[in-house]
């Protein structure tokens, strides 16, 4: 059987797109669970906030050496 090169790319884009979502979903997953773990551990977990903070400056830290 022969398909056309339009349904071709179609199965193709499917695939790839069911692949980003499959390692999305993993990825929260994982990080759920390590949360969970350190959290049970009773190791501090920083907040959003400051996690927000560390990535600006790396990204400024980043347009600075470019």
């Amino acid at each position: 059987m022969r398909l056309r090169p339009s349904r071709l790319l179609a199965a193709l884009a499917r695939s790839v797109r069911r692949a980003a979502l499959r390692a999305v979903i993993t990825g929260l997953i994982f990080v759920a669970c390590l949360l969970a773990t350190l959290s049970y551990l009773g190791l501090p977990l920083p907040d959003a906030h400051d996690l927000l903070e560390r990535f600006e400056s790396v990204s400024q830290l980043s347009r600075a050496l470019s």
